[in-house]
């Protein structure tokens, strides 16, 4: 469990320095990546909001907790995952305290082909990817041994 606290720890500390640092060099100035797109800050919505209609914080951190109580469990059962885990409870607690402290969450990777999108994303993406690939391997492995 030290692996995926850890991780929870790191993730929402980088990438909120991160976003500060950036909204400070990049004081709504835009630097391309050529072909590919930008890095510039956007405020993005919170998904909650477009998906319901409306948005309570504390509706947010009660599905944050619930998940992230049910990701626990998995990284309990599944000790592997931890990092997968974390990476998606980090990220998420980044989203999360970003939204409680300003009302949006900063992306600044501006991609033509891809929403805007910032590293506590990426590390939602990773997880999330990470536990499914985890996952169909204990199944596949429980599979054989049956």
């Amino acid at each position: 469990m030290r692996t995926l606290i850890g991780v929870v720890l790191v993730v929402p500390i980088v990438d909120l320095l991160l976003k500060a640092m950036l909204r400070r060099a990049l004081a709504g100035g835009v630097v391309s990546l050529g072909p590919l797109g930008s890095l510039r800050t956007v405020g993005a919505p919170v998904w909650l909001a477009r998906v319901a209609g409306e948005f309570h914080i504390g509706s947010m951190w009660f599905l944050w907790t619930v998940a992230g109580g049910i990701l626990m469990v998995f990284a309990a059962w599944m000790p592997v995952s931890q990092v997968f885990a974390g990476l998606m409870l980090g990220g998420s607690l980044s989203n999360g305290l970003e939204i409680t402290w300003r009302g949006r969450v900063t992306d600044y990777v501006c991609l033509k082909f891809w929403p805007a999108f910032n590293l506590a994303d990426l590390a939602i993406t990773a997880g999330a990817v990470g536990l499914v690939v985890e996952l169909v391997a204990a199944l596949r492995v429980a599979s054989l041994a049956a």
